[in-house]
């Protein structure tokens, strides 16, 4: 095979299935390859400037966020996924709102100063969504008042996230930096009971973005929901997280599956005094209780992580005379369960007992007290089309004794402020009606986003669809956002060679709270040292990192096949090619047309497999191939 070769790449088989890359996972498309790599090499203030440019709430999501990420670093295909959202926090602590040397001036280039214009706008919710609307039109210089219903700022941030994840002085120092951007704060201001939408418009704002949160816990149809001892997940958060202290009893039982379950079945531990450890037998019963549910949990499920194994033997010191049984029931078994998995460890570790496939049937009580709760065993929780569909074991019913019923089974929000005048249509979910592009509502001048719009998710996302809205609103009011300054760095690397050893790492989590010290707002996850943060990056396989195959100086030898360690190359008649428009283009720009058999040759590049080792631009004996590298760098 003779005449000019060409380089393409093809979509993954059907067997390895990544071809999201960790930057398109994230709502807010956060450059993650670029920090991390950033980190590994030392420049920890460019890795925090790299987070921190398109997310205003980077600390707190180097915290708690749920790092999609994370599920679409290939890394993972190998053996486990870049600790992203955990360096995010260690350069957070270093250059962040934490860390007392934070300058937003550095990270938009001097332009967190803009001359104001005649703009206002009105932004209800200081949550995460409506923070994150309130900073990107801030930065273009339009005037933003903030209307919180509650007396501190943070929305679900400080009202649903409990302080053992996420401490409150980062939330509020976030916030301040949002402030200083010469936003107005509004406290104790409630939509629908100290203002109306119609208001809004008397005072002058010409827009109004909504990102009010889903604060009201969905009900349960079941007997016994109105008995004293019955609490809603979210209710008994906010109480919580308020300061108000909430009697609990010595036994309680939380149903549900979900990071907020398990939130509210941690939070029930804090309240309570654990200073007096257990005797040597009663630590040995215990030990024993914990091996058994791991054998359980284990049938059920056969790929438990060893995590677990050490979190349930974990779980012996974690209880304390004195504290209450805590017991977590859930429809879903554990490979279902919706809630992050290193929260589960988390729990059991603290020893709260989980018992998947569970059903509530009704609350047992006495007196207008709760006495106990009637479960129901869960065959299967959904259907053939993998739809939700619970299906129950008649007869397995049971009654299990307890002074306090939590109920997490959802959230909805509160749309009870909404007047006919204000023509805003509701879904039949009980949502805002938003474009999910533009977060336009019914109304021209009205914007919506987070959990209001589109029901619980992750913090990310609403602070991506906060900057979405900001950016519709803008346009909407005739005004440019200001964008930070950027500048694109192209690095071609001769020769290119990886971190040696940086296939064989493993990854590690960052350092946790020892079980015996987990009380009170005590932050559980710590941050790494340097020493084990540094090597945590350079796990990363550099997706940024490509190699670039120059056509007019290959030979087609089939050295980079052959010593490709994951099989990505191949060397193929450029005839055989098949593929969409870009591909033809393509085809046509090397060879004026349909290429003719045995006139050209294709190397194909798997993308997804490759681990940026360089071997191919090592064996390249024409030097046809070269390591490069494409950074977008703030100014």
């Amino acid at each position: 095979m003779s005449g000019p070769a060409l380089s393409v790449e093809v979509p993954a088989p059907s067997y390895f299935q990544r071809q999201v890359s960790c930057r398109e996972a994230c709502p807010v498309h956060t450059d993650s390859g670029g920090y991390v790599r950033a980190i590994a090499e030392g420049r920890y203030e460019d890795a925090y400037i790299i987070a921190r440019t398109p997310n205003p709430f980077a600390s707190v999501c180097g915290r708690v966020c749920n790092a999609p990420c994370e599920m679409h670093c290939r890394r993972g295909a190998i053996d486990s996924p870049v600790a992203i959202r955990a360096l995010k926090r260690f350069v957070s602590e270093r250059f962040g709102v934490e860390s007392g040397r934070f300058d937003l001036d550095r990270i938009f280039g001097g332009r967190s100063a803009i001359a104001a214009n005649a703009s206002r706008v009105a932004v209800i919710g200081a949550g995460p969504a409506g923070m994150a609307c309130a900073h990107d039109l801030a930065l273009a210089g339009i005037s933003v008042t903030v209307f919180e219903a509650q007396p501190i700022a943070g929305g679900m941030l400080v009202l649903g996230v409990p302080a053992y994840r996420l401490p409150r002085e980062v939330i509020q120092a976030e916030i301040q930096a949002v402030l200083d951007l010469g936003v107005e704060l509004r406290l104790g201001q409630r939509l629908g009971h100290d203002f109306a939408l119609a208001d809004l418009r008397q005072q002058g704002y010409q827009a109004v973005f909504i990102g009010i949160g889903a604060h009201r816990s969905r009900e349960l149809n079941i007997e016994g929901v109105e008995l004293d001892g019955v609490f809603r997940a979210i209710d008994f958060l906010l109480n919580v997280n308020l300061g108000y202290r909430v009697e609990l009893g010595k036994k309680v039982v939380v149903i549900g599956g979900g990071n907020v379950a398990f939130d509210a079945a941690r939070s029930v531990i804090r309240q309570i005094d654990r200073a007096e450890a257990l005797s040597p037998e009663e630590l040995r019963a215990a030990l024993q209780s914990a091996r058994e549910a791991l054998r359980q949990l284990t049938e059920r499920e056969p790929e438990v992580p060893e995590d677990l194994h050490i979190a349930l033997d974990a779980a012996r010191q974690a209880l304390r005379k004195g504290a209450p049984e805590v017991h977590v029931y859930c429809l879903e078994d554990l490979s279902e369960i919706p809630a992050a998995r290193e929260e589960i460890d988390e729990a059991l570790g603290e020893g709260i007992k989980l018992h998947p496939r569970w059903g509530p049937r009704r609350v047992v009580g006495r007196n207008g007290s709760v006495t106990g709760i009637e479960l129901i065993r869960v065959s299967r929780v959904f259907d053939e089309n993998r739809r939700f569909n619970p299906t129950f074991v008649e007869g397995s019913e049971e009654v299990i004794e307890a002074d306090t019923v939590i109920l997490a089974i959802g959230q909805a929000a509160d749309l009870s402020w909404i007047r006919p005048e204000d023509n805003l249509r509701v879904t039949p979910r009980g949502a805002i009606e938003t474009d999910r592009e533009t977060l336009a509502t019914s109304r021209p001048d009205v914007f919506a986003g987070g959990d209001v719009a589109f029901g619980p998710r992750i913090i990310i996302d609403a602070v991506a669809e906060g900057r979405r809205a900001a950016r519709s609103i803008a346009a909407y009011l005739g005004v440019q956002p200001a964008a930070p300054s950027q500048t694109v760095r192209v690095t071609r690397f001769l020769p290119y060679r990886p971190p040696a050893g940086y296939e064989r790492l493993r990854r590690e989590l960052p350092p946790m709270l020892p079980i015996s010290r987990r009380v009170g707002v005590s932050e559980v996850e710590t941050i790494y040292p340097e020493a084990a943060a540094r090597p945590q990056a350079v796990r990363c396989l550099h997706c940024h990192v490509a190699p670039v195959f120059d056509g007019d100086t290959c030979i087609l030898c089939g050295g980079c096949v052959d010593i490709c360690p994951e099989y990505c190359l191949r060397i193929v008649d450029s005839a055989d090619l098949r593929g969409d428009a870009a591909l033809a283009a393509a085809l046509r720009a090397r060879y004026g047309g349909v290429p003719v058999r045995g006139a050209g040759a294709a190397i194909i590049k798997d993308e997804t497999r490759c681990i940026r080792c360089g071997l191919c631009a090592v064996r390249c004996p024409t030097g046809a191939i070269t390591m490069e590298r494409v950074e977008v760098l703030a100014a």
